[in-house]
């Protein structure tokens, strides 16, 4: 007789997560509201709650092309909700970045050098671990990939989508308020920057298909067979993570254009609209899974269907999910947030942290014998036993530690790298409510 296994990796990531939003919760008095929700502080927290659901959802995802791993599974409340991590990660830098704009004189003199420059340094610091990485496994590629990929022209990391995109809204930003004297035509700047985003993955999706011949694509193994850069997900903008969170950038700013409306207005029948805010979140998840029933994803032009439609609906539904989520979030933090070390550790170096955690994900999979060093789980590869458990709990440890580990040595190279850089002014001490990305952001696929 089979007896089900007791679920120890639910019991223990789930639990983890109710004790860290319970411990240090800042909860505001009956009859009153937490003044501070949006502080450096607060928002800081914040974005280490978010760092840590990102890797929660990477780590819930099994290897490519794998079969079930029960064990890991048993996670897959972060799977589908990926984006809305990195959604607070683009709202709370739009927040900061409207907030510096009005309370500090001359803001925006050397703000690319400023804000753009360490994420930049950031990202190749990264991407040295990734050469070396990538050296010891023996990962076969071309010349020019390599070259592309060193430089960035392509992703080594494909986890480092939120680079490019977060230095694209920041020289949008710079662009717009730099000598606008109409906030409406700066704000209207930004949000067309977004959309051409969004425009260009809806229009290329996941690879090139408009490169070459109509429908090449289809023929059975031309795809693998392609150059590299016609292949799935090899360039900028192939793939939806790209492009799916960050229109919460433009609620952050709008949020904090309006700081003191918002606030009036929903401290009015508080939790009436509290509650309005999680029958929008179900409604928005309602959506989607009816899209899905209707089989309606981004994933179509695999079985031939190269439309865009589908895939405009689907990010629709999903602009959606990140709005009622964001609002879910304000209203809930007016009365209670949490502070605790983990969070405030995350929220330091919580770009470092996304960016270096591919490299324990795939090595660890890798020594426990779950994948090749393609990456490829093995055929019919499950996790269920209780010794299965202990095993990939074993293995959520060691990636978390890992990870951690790697984001201290990537953030102080980062330090060092810039403050060697000439003319470089470190911007510590004059960071705005949630604004410094270099420390303070990150993204999730």
């Amino acid at each position: 007789m089979n007896i089900p296994s007791f679920p120890i990796i639910s019991i223990i990531v789930y639990g983890a997560w109710i004790a860290l939003l319970l411990v240090g919760s800042r909860r505001a008095p009956r009859g009153s509201f937490n003044q501070d929700f949006m502080s450096l502080e607060a928002t800081k927290n914040l974005q280490g709650l978010a760092a840590l659901g990102v890797i929660c959802h990477h780590l819930s995802q099994p290897p490519q092309n794998g079969g079930p791993m029960d064990a890991l599974g048993q996670m897959q409340f972060f799977r589908e909700i990926g984006f809305w991590f990195v959604a607070i990660f683009f709202f709370v830098s739009g927040f900061g970045l409207i907030k510096s704009l009005a309370t500090k004189p001359d803001y925006l003199k050397k703000f690319l050098r400023r804000r753009v420059l360490p994420i930049v340094v950031c990202f190749y610091v990264m991407n040295l671990f990734y050469i070396a990485f990538h050296l010891i496994l023996g990962t076969n590629m071309s010349a020019s990939e390599w070259v592309c990929k060193i430089f960035g022209i392509a992703l080594l990391n494909d986890n480092a989508w939120f680079v490019p995109v977060i230095v694209i809204m920041y020289a949008a930003f710079k662009l717009a308020f730099k000598n606008e004297s109409s906030k409406a035509r700066a704000f209207l700047f930004v949000f067309f920057a977004i959309a051409l985003q969004v425009g260009w993955f809806l229009f290329n999706k996941h690879f090139t298909w408009w490169w070459g011949e109509p429908g090449w694509w289809k023929k059975p193994g031309a795809l693998w067979l392609a150059p590299w850069y016609k292949r799935p997900v090899a360039l900028w903008f192939e793939g939806e993570w790209w492009v799916n969170s960050t229109i919460a950038f433009f609620f952050g700013m709008l949020a904090a254009q309006n700081e003191k409306k918002l606030y009036d207005f929903f401290t009015r029948a508080w939790l009436v609209k509290f509650i309005a805010s999680v029958l929008l979140v179900a409604a928005s998840f309602a959506l989607k899974i009816y899209l899905y029933g209707k089989n309606i994803n981004y994933w179509l032009e695999f079985s031939g269907d190269n439309s865009t439609l589908p895939r405009a609906l689907m990010f629709s539904v999903e602009t959606f999910q990140v709005f009622a989520w964001i609002l879910f979030l304000y209203i809930l933090r007016m009365k209670i947030w949490s502070k605790n070390k983990v969070f405030e550790f995350l929220g330091n170096h919580s770009l470092e942290f996304y960016l270096m955690q591919a490299i324990p994900l795939r090595a660890f999979s890798i020594l426990f014998g779950w994948s090749d060093k393609g990456f490829r789980a093995k055929e019919g590869l499950e996790l269920s036993g209780y010794k299965d458990q202990l095993t990939a709990l074993l293995y959520l440890v060691l990636v978390l530690a890992a990870t951690a580990l790697l984001s201290v040595i990537v953030k102080f190279l980062t330090k060092k790298i810039c403050a060697l850089l000439p003319n470089w002014k470190s911007s510590q001490g004059q960071k705005a409510t949630g604004e410094n990305l270099s420390q303070d952001q990150n993204p999730a696929r």
